[in-house]
């Protein structure tokens, strides 16, 4: 019974979001550091070069994100330093800055297999270690064909100290099979833009952004939903 009233608890609270969602337009929120952030104010602008930027504005804090004008999923931390995401704190003393900046960290994701190698047939579904990059420490769960190429690989132990573009050498095999670390994860995030109506922006997004000090925030669950472009 105790199960049941929570469930039923959760699904009135999704139901009571969409709803203020949609009759708040436009809307963006999430979740700052697991506490509930809601903008009060939010558009796009268009860039040069075929992005745009989302900006979010609550009292004196600021959150962009900068991404391609198109639908889809859209990689922050990466080596396209143009895709972005930040976030910036006012307080008329002090102003506190974060952003997916290329840092040194442990592996967050991969873009996947760049070289597929030779010589790893008996060592698909292992655990193998890794060299090459600016790190150390990071290994993979690889997969591998019959004919000894890698076609796949799972991060297993994230490393240290690695950054984004970093091509990592499996290995194993004839030692020449290699990922590229896409970010890492004190600063990395997605952001997908689900639709595009006319000059109304709507989907998803989350992200880690770092400052000088390296202290992280971390933005999830975030929401925008039809915010205009001026």
């Amino acid at each position: 019974m105790k199960k049941i009233v929570q469930l039923l608890a959760l699904v009135l609270v999704m139901i009571s979001c969409e709803n203020d969602i949609k009759t708040n337009l436009p809307a963006f929120l999430g979740e700052k550091d697991n506490v509930l952030w809601r903008a009060k104010d939010t558009k796009v602008t268009a860039n040069p070069g075929g992005t745009i930027t989302i900006n979010a504005y609550k009292d004196n804090e600021l959150v962009t994100l900068t991404v391609p004008n198109t639908v889809g999923t859209h990689y922050l931390g990466t080596t396209n330093q143009g895709v972005n995401a930040t976030y910036s704190f006012n307080d008329q003393q002090s102003l506190s800055y974060f952003e997916t900046a290329i840092i040194e960290g442990p592996v967050f994701k991969l873009q996947g297999v760049t070289n597929p190698g030779t010589g790893y047939a008996a060592l698909n579904d292992n655990i193998v270690t890794t060299t090459g990059g600016s790190g150390s420490g990071l290994t993979l769960r690889i997969q591998s064909n019959s004919s000894g190429a890698v076609t796949g690989a799972t991060i297993t132990s994230r490393g240290l100290g690695y950054e984004s573009g970093d091509v990592i050498t499996i290995n194993g095999g004839n030692a020449n099979a290699k990922v590229t670390v896409l970010n890492v994860s004190n600063s990395n995030g997605e952001v997908f833009i689900e639709k595009i109506e006319g000059n109304l922006y709507s989907g998803t997004f989350k992200f880690n952004a770092v400052n000088e000090q390296g202290t992280v925030v971390n933005f999830n669950k975030g929401i925008f939903y039809k915010v205009p472009i001026l």
